[in-house]
Formats: C-alpha cells, sequence, structure tokens
C-alpha cells in the first residue's frame, strides 16, 4: 500500500505526515491532519496573541475560565507531565524563559538579536509550579491562580502528533506517522513493511555528517503504537549559549552533563516529559530514573554515548 507523504511548517519547526490508507483516501486524511496541526496550534500556541492559552494566561487569578476541550486536554496533560516528573517538567517557567529572551517565535527571536543584551541582566527564580493549577474536565474549566503562566513547550507538539494519529486511525487510516519536529507518534501498519523502524539522529554533528545516525529503533513486528521524542540543548540557543529549557528548580536555563535525551514510550507526550526531565536529572540519574520507568532511551553527553540500552538495534542499514 503506497503511502501518502505531507510535509509543512508549523509549530514553528519542520513537520510532516505520513498516512497509509485505502484507495484515494489518503490525500484526505492528510488534508485533515495538516488543517487539525493548525486548529491546535492557534489554540496552543504562546506566540499568537489570540491564542487561547493567551487569553487564559491573561486570565490568571480571576477563577476559574471556561475553555475548549482541546486546551482542557492540554492543560490536563501538562499537569499530568509535571507530577510524573517530580515537577522537572514545568510549564510555570513561562517568566523566566521570556525573561531569557525566548518571548516570540524563534526566527523572530534570532532574527532581532535582542537576546544578548536581554541576558546580560537576567534575573531568575524558581518556577512556582503545577500545584495550584486546578483543572475540571467534567466542567471545561481551567483555573490559574494570580501571576501564573503556563507555556506547553514541546510536550504541545508530542500530544498533538498522539492526537492526530489517534484521530486519522479513527477516520479510517491503515497506518499513521506523525513527526512534529522530532516529535513522532505512529500507529497501526507500516504498508507493506513488517515493522516500525525510526533513526535517532546525533545533534552534536552536522546534519551532513556519516554518523549523524546514532541508533535505529527497530519496533518489533505487530507493535501497532509507539511514541519517541528528544529534548537537547544543542538547537535553540541564542546570545551567549542561552537555550531554551529552564530548569524549573532555578528558573536559569539547564546546566547539566547531559546535552540530547531520547526517550521511547507509546505516547508523545510522556515521551517528550520523560526526555527533559532526563536532561535536567543530568547522568547521574536519569539513566537510573528513566529504567525505572522501564523507558526506552538514548542519552548523550557532549564527549560520549551514555545509554546504549539492548532494546534499541544498531545502525546497521
Amino acid at each position: 500500500m503506497p503511502a501518502v507523504i505531507r510535509n509543512l511548517r508549523a509549530m514553528g519547526t519542520d513537520c510532516s505526515v505520513i498516512c497509509y490508507a485505502p484507495a484515494d483516501s489518503g490525500q484526505l486524511l492528510a488534508d485533515a491532519a495538516e488543517a487539525r496541526i493548525e486548529l491546535l496550534e492557534d489554540c496552543w500556541s504562546r506566540f499568537r496573541a489570540h491564542s487561547e492559552l493567551n487569553r487564559l494566561n491573561h486570565r490568571a487569578g480571576t477563577g476559574p475560565v471556561q475553555c475548549s476541550a482541546d486546551l482542557v486536554r492540554l492543560v490536563a496533560t501538562m499537569r499530568a507531565a509535571w507530577e510524573m516528573t517530580g515537577g522537572l517538567f514545568d510549564p510555570t517557567i513561562l517568566p523566566s524563559i521570556k525573561a531569557a529572551g525566548y518571548d516570540a517565535d524563534f526566527a523572530t527571536v534570532i532574527a532581532r538579536g535582542a537576546i544578548a543584551a536581554s541576558s546580560a541582566s537576567l534575573v531568575v527564580e524558581r518556577a512556582p509550579g503545577m500545584q495550584g493549577v486546578i483543572v475540571d474536565e467534567v466542567l471545561g474549566t481551567v483555573d490559574l491562580p494570580a501571576g501564573i503562566g503556563i507555556d506547553p513547550g514541546a510536550i504541545g507538539k508530542g500530544l498533538a502528533a498522539d492526537i492526530i494519529v489517534d484521530e486519522l486511525m479513527g477516520a479510517g487510516a491503515d497506518g499513521v506517522l506523525v513527526n512534529l519536529g522530532g516529535d513522532v507518534v505512529f500507529a497501526g501498519a507500516p504498508g507493506d513493511d513488517p515493522a516500525w523502524v525510526l533513526a535517532i539522529e546525533d545533534e552534536r554533528v552536522a546534519i551532513d555528517h556519516p554518523d549523524r545516525v546514532i541508533r535505529h529503533l527497530e519496533f518489533e513486528p505487530g507493535i501497532t503504537r509507539g511514541a519517541v521524542a528528544t529534548s537537547t540543548t544543542l538547537k535553540r540557543v541564542w546570545g551567549n549559549g542561552r537555550h531554551h529549557l529552564i530548569d524549573p528548580r532555578t528558573g536559569d536555563i539547564a546546566r547539566g552533563d547531559l546535552v540530547q535525551a531520547t526517550v521511547v514510550d507509546d505516547m508523545g507526550w510522556r515521551a517528550e516529559a520523560a526526555a527533559t526531565a532526563a536532561l535536567l536529572m543530568g547522568a547521574g540519574r536519569a539513566a537510573e530514573w528513566l529504567s525505572e520507568h522501564d523507558l526506552v532511551s538514548v542519552l548523550l553527553t557532549s564527549e560520549q554515548l551514555l545509554t546504549d540500552d539492548t532494546r534499541i538495534g544498531d545502525t546497521s542499514d
């Protein structure tokens, strides 16, 4: 069965949708996926002034706010990720990431060249945490405490991929893979291939480097759901070495020894939250924590491949 492949730019990054479906329905499903990505970005993006997320942040401290099902799901997922990681994934870092200069989409930030100056006088504070954020999924409301602003960060891409994969499979696709800036979720069967195989790339080397692919994730035949997320401090870098990963324990950029973490789960949002937490834990704790949660992972320091999980295939073609 031939695949329909749709490449697009969304959520500030390169995205793709691969859809295996009967007859001519693949193109229609890819159209639906592209439209759904736009709807989710319009709802969740902090870089769109009119977004529902920004309207919610502006109403912090005013009591429960009626929200769309998509926004309620996002905030509930962010709280679940915060709890799962013991607070290391923390959406309330919004003031810190804005203070670091990341207050617009990344292309705008780089183009205006304002980061270096703002980082010189940066004042950092510990993130307040999600404990005061109340989500009522029955009534469809979210209550943010006064002074709290939330930023989904990369978990928005992981959750969006989860949603789109589930919706396309529900609409009749035989197999779907959604890649939103490196957050990859798949379901169903990969056409005529026996199993899904995904590559892990090494962000420490150039994109055309012969050793760019460091491992292949070889999923067993019959596995019909999976997700892979990579978090790294080597992308979205600006000014004098600042990057997008904020440590909520300090409010400053993460300064650990890990530079890249790739995690496998069956849900994109959980894989993304775990990858973020692993980077913040550092080499000494991350491998142990990931093993305790039975998560397949690959961890990189600036010098070495720290974790070589035996459940991941080698780099042979």
